[in-house]
């Protein structure tokens, strides 16, 4: 329990830094709830005149004085809600955006090492539903300020006119007070279990959403309902039980309220009756302060109760706010402008975090300016990885890579990034046109740069070709597109930023023979004068490389061009044959 309660006041103070900037709206938004609450509990003290004086002693001026008072304390109250509420809302909206947009910013920061762990739909609950349950934890806070301060002004009213009578019946409150204590544990722990549940579900459906095709081709819908159903049973039984802990605490909370205004009725009706200076005027207005008391404490608990349901949600937005990327800038890093001689690797291993097997193993290779690299072996055998170190994706765990005899380490990340153009198998475009698509990487290009770049990628005719050419809407990842249409969407789009450095990681090996051919040629343009980095499935494809490296498992096992690797009659010609061999049969 002290775990939780720590947790918790931990999440309440991450939260400050956020409320610190706006202070000075808390601050009036604060004083405003406090104004509204007495406002609101003004009448009180106006029933006892209204009764004693007006009433009882038969007295019309003093009636009219209660009456006007009420109508004009109703339209002061009435402004001092709308304000209260809009700053509420101010605030709630200012913290929320400023969140939302820290989040945003942190994930662009992250390593890919980060995302290659984490589970998108996951990701999206903390990013979506987790932000904006923090905004609920914020109304609801700012919600129960003026409740608990209308509760404390009826009881200082109460106790004002009689204290002994007001404590006597509070003998219930200890009672209430240990009933929301428990109730609020429970459910801060099923708050932080539905928002678990929730990950899993969004994770679920964000990988049923991508892999649709895969579920139809094999006809597993009725397996992946039925996977989906249990784990949506799972929320939903988290969900019935924080209702039943809401209702067990309002069902006690409406118990004790109506002992208490029972324990009220005896106790003033008594005190009435026997005189001892307690008019009925009093007997009325403590009975309204009293009453009055429960449907701010009412309203007060089932905030508090949402809250102790949302704030799990703190901590797990921190998370990530928390999350410290591993690939930055050095102090003294160097800007990227002009590759003039070579890239190497010395001794270089590679490792994920949390895990003890090497993916690369001790690996050296010097690759020269201009030259065409070719990687092959078996899947797993860490050709893609390797690659991925050039642009940083991943930093060594050992050993150096060296562009211009400078350790890329030492360079600004943006600069070498943005000298390094990457055309991966997965085509990935934005929703948007496919001009904006092309002038992704580059977006003051003119029309005419954008049109030259789509012309080399043989993109330019099949564009030219739709009803609202460069200006066509491609849908969600390009869905409106082939796959071959949308490769050398993202050719033109490299052939436009005009990289020093290039990698092709199995860039036509989705594709069918026509498609492979215009994109193999819009290649080849993409190409001309780079020093570049393939990864091919289909070994005729890379027969020109000036150097083919083999690997298997992680370690480089042969080296040389195709004749002479040929010629060793080693490991590169078994996959040679092999894949030849494939290539006859189709």
């Amino acid at each position: 329990m002290k775990v939780i309660e720590s947790e918790n006041y931990n999440s309440i103070k991450k939260l400050r830094k956020y409320m610190k900037r706006y202070s000075i709206p808390i601050f009036l938004n604060i004083l405003l709830a406090i104004i509204s609450s007495a406002v609101s509990s003004a009448p009180l003290a106006l029933i006892k005149r209204l009764f004693d004086k007006g009433i009882i002693e038969s007295n019309e001026k003093d009636i009219l004085y209660a009456a006007g008072s009420m109508i004009l304390l109703a339209i002061i109250g009435a402004v001092l809600v709308y304000w209260n509420t809009v700053f509420s809302a101010l605030i709630s909206a200012s913290i929320y955006k400023n969140i939302v947009d820290d989040i945003y910013i942190k994930i662009q920061k992250l390593d890919m090492e980060y995302f290659s762990s984490a589970k998108i739909g996951e990701l999206m609950t903390k990013v979506v539903t987790d932000p904006n349950n923090i905004n609920s934890v914020i109304k609801e806070t700012f919600n129960m300020i003026p409740e608990i301060f209308k509760v404390v002004i009826c009881f200082g009213l109460a106790l004002s006119i009689d204290w002994k009578l007001t404590l006597g019946i509070l003998i219930v409150a200890p009672v209430l007070i240990t009933v929301v204590k428990k109730y609020s544990k429970k459910l801060k722990r099923s708050g932080k279990k539905r928002q678990e549940a929730m990950g899993v579900i969004n994770s679920k459906l964000q990988e049923s959403l991508s892999g649709i095709r895969v579920i139809k081709a094999f006809a597993m819908e009725q397996e992946e309902i039925r996977d989906f159903r249990i784990k949506n049973t799972k929320l939903k039984r988290i969900a019935i039980q924080t209702a039943k802990y809401n209702a067990r605490s309002s069902a006690v909370s409406e118990a004790l309220n109506y002992i208490m205004i029972a324990g009220l009725l005896l106790a003033g009706g008594y005190r009435v009756l026997r005189g001892h200076d307690f008019t009925p005027g009093d007997f009325v207005a403590i009975m309204g302060a009293i009453s009055s008391m429960y449907a701010p404490i009412r309203r007060a608990i089932t905030r508090f109760n949402e809250i102790s349901v949302d704030i799990p949600s703190v901590g797990r937005v921190f998370e990530i706010l928390e999350e410290e990327p591993k690939i930055i800038d050095n102090e003294n890093k160097i800007l990227f402008q002009y590759f003039s001689d070579n890239i190497t690797f010395e001794n270089v291993d590679f490792k994920y975090k949390d895990s003890e097997e090497r993916i690369l193993k001790n690996i050296n290779l010097t690759v020269k300016k201009g030259e065409t690299v070719a990687f092959v072996g078996n899947s797993g055998g860490g050709k893609s990885t390797l690659v991925n170190l050039i642009p940083r994706f991943f930093d060594v765990s050992s050993g150096v890579i060296k562009i211009d005899g400078v350790d890329i380490k030492d360079y600004d990340v943006k600069s070498l990034r943005k000298n390094i153009g990457i055309v991966p198998q997965e085509t990935f475009l934005f929703s948007g046109t496919i001009l904006q698509n092309i002038k992704y990487g580059k977006r003051d290009a003119t029309f005419d740069e954008i049109k030259e770049a789509a012309k080399k990628a043989n993109a330019h005719d099949f564009i030219e070709n739709l009803e609202e050419g460069y200006n066509t809407e491609i849908g969600e990842r390009g869905v409106k597109l082939s796959g071959g249409q949308k490769q050398r969407i993202a050719i033109a789009r490299a052939i436009l930023e005009n990289p020093q450095i290039l990698i092709l990681d199995e860039a036509t090996s989705a594709l069918d023979n026509e498609s492979e051919k215009l994109v193999q040629d819009a290649l080849e343009k993409l190409m001309e004068n780079k020093t570049t980095f393939v990864i091919a499935h289909r070994l005729t494809t890379i027969e020109n490389s000036d150097k083919i490296v083999v690997l298997q498992q992680g370690e480089i096992k042969e080296i040389g061009t195709h004749t002479e690797l040929l010629e060793k009659n080693g490991l590169y010609r078994s996959l040679y044959n092999k894949n030849f061999d494939f290539s006859k049969k189709k």
